[in-house]
């Protein structure tokens, strides 16, 4: 399986809290303390409406086959507690105090040699307004970046949504739906309308699972 390049510090700090739990990856997830494996809960443990709990956080993530079939995926992680307040603080840049859970996706398009890429970050957050927080927060960041990117329109169907381009390949997508803070981005070589179909794609995922 094609390696993913991990390119965000949540992505590393999540892969990080799983790797030192014991997780091998997707098929021994749930064996790792605070880490969930796909179908371990439903709804059980379901929070109040608009926060996602560890189980419902992992299964708003894209699967490859959401992605589509020249997308593959080797990093997928949801954790909750201490580690996930830290992986959040340092993605946005806030205290994210009242954070429940993180969850992290990246994928690839198949073949060598492709540098096509994307990654899903999501964050839980027990309050909308703790949520707003995290957006404004992981949004200046992303504004603040040098060379410094471009604003642009897009409109997934989020509460919230910030988005920036490098008028190349690559789009940034930072969104709040309900309690849950996305970060999209989209990676690719031709500007084929990606980066919207992904944000669009999380957000129906995130609405799905709560």
């Amino acid at each position: 399986m094609k390696s993913v390049v991990r390119g965000t510090v949540c992505g590393v700090a999540l892969m990080a809290a799983l790797t030192g739990c014991g997780g091998g990856g997707d098929a021994d997830a749930g064996a790792a303390v605070g880490v969930v494996g796909i179908g371990g809960g439903g709804e059980k443990g379901k929070k109040k409406s608009g926060t996602l709990s560890v189980p419902q956080l992992w299964s708003a993530l894209p699967t490859n086959e959401a992605l589509g079939d020249v997308w593959v995926g080797d990093d997928l992680a949801v954790i909750d507690g201490e580690r996930a307040r830290q992986a959040c603080a340092e993605e946005t840049g806030t205290a994210c105090n009242g954070v429940v859970a993180a969850g992290h996706k990246e994928a690839a398009v198949r073949g060598d040699a492709s540098s096509d890429r994307a990654e899903f970050t999501l964050f839980s957050f027990d309050s909308q307004q703790a949520a707003s927080a995290a957006v404004k927060g992981l949004a200046a960041k992303m504004a603040s970046r040098e060379p410094a990117p471009q604003p642009t329109k897009l409109a997934a169907g989020a509460d919230e949504t910030e988005a920036f381009t490098n008028g190349r390949n690559r789009t940034d997508v930072v969104m709040r739906v309900g309690n849950v803070v996305a970060y999209v981005l989209a990676s690719v070589s031709e500007d084929n309308g990606s980066a919207l179909r992904m944000a669009t794609l999380q957000v129906d995922l995130i609405k799905k699972a709560a």
